[in-house]
């Protein structure tokens, strides 16, 4: 996959946006005339832009906070009538912004952990992702089996989607497992109602976490504009107390060199890669 387009999916266009657009605004005040100033614009424009189309899934009044002070601080460092005290608070706020910004995502980034025994099983829930696409492959879920000598059952299909995954859970029968849930692409690649998807994925979540199920949910890598899938999931995990696996560790595994057959599904080498982070998350007791 293009790696400017991994950057996007796994939230890296996020930080870097952020710290272009600081950069800028801090620099604007050393920098009152000339190319300079205008290379700066630039600079922070783009990073606004970055920010913006990252799809981050934060709430949308933290955007707002941030854009406009990270505007204020740009326009004023521009106005030729703007005092140095103004200037400066402005730059000052701008900053605290950014930095609460970045603050608020990077929990999300953190590799989760869930505690398994020898007797623990694992469920996976999913589409292609999980499933392969009849190719011969060796698909992550046996290729964690493999690994760990954990029992892993798979109960994924190609194309399904959130509501597919609830039919799949019916075949959650063991008492106490772990279930992976690995599900949601296609509904963003088809354009399902962000409200719809909300919907299904916490009848899901909300059924397997009653049944006293614990869940890994697998964080979508989101296109511009579609911070409502992602914002889905995170509030739906937090409400039941799901661990969620970071969009930039399934990004890591689509940028893995020979990862994909065609940018997203993926080859031996990218179900291996895949395997391998999910075995990181199951901490043997």
């Amino acid at each position: 996959m293009n790696p400017i387009l991994l950057c996007f999916a796994d939230g890296t266009s996020f930080f870097v946006g952020l710290a272009m657009t600081l950069v800028a605004d801090l620099l604007i005040l050393r920098f009152r005339v000339g190319r300079v100033r205008s290379i700066l614009n630039v600079l922070a424009v783009t990073g606004i832009i970055f920010v913006v189309i990252s799809a981050t899934p934060l709430p949308l009044w933290a955007y707002a906070l941030w854009l406009i002070a990270a505007t204020a601080a740009l326009v004023a460092g521009n106005m030729a009538t703007s005092t140095r005290n103004v200037r400066f608070v402005l730059a000052g706020l701008a900053a605290a912004a950014t930095v609460a910004f970045a603050l608020a995502e990077l929990p999300h980034r953190q590799m989760p952990h869930i505690d398994v025994s020898p007797r623990t099983t694992i469920y996976v829930l999913g589409d292609s992702i999980s499933a392969g696409m009849g190719t011969g492959h060796k698909c992550w879920p046996a290729v964690l089996a493999d690994t760990t000598g954990l029992s892993v059952v798979s109960l994924a299909q190609p194309g399904a989607t959130v509501r597919g995954a609830l039919k799949q859970s019916y075949g959650v029968v063991e008492p106490g497992a772990v279930v992976i849930v690995e599900i949601g692409g296609i509904d963003v690649l088809e354009g399902t109602d962000p409200a719809i998807f909300a919907e299904q994925l916490e009848m899901l979540v909300s059924s397997l976490r009653a049944r006293n199920h614990r869940v890994l949910l697998i964080e979508l890598p989101l296109y511009p504009f579609k911070n409502a899938f992602g914002m889905a999931q995170r509030r739906i995990a937090a409400k039941y107390n799901v661990a969620v696996l970071p969009k930039r560790c399934f990004t890591k595994v689509l940028g893995t060199k020979n990862g994909t057959l065609d940018g997203l599904h993926l080859s031996q080498e990218g179900h291996d890669a895949m395997a391998g982070i999910i075995a990181e998350v199951l901490r043997k007791e």
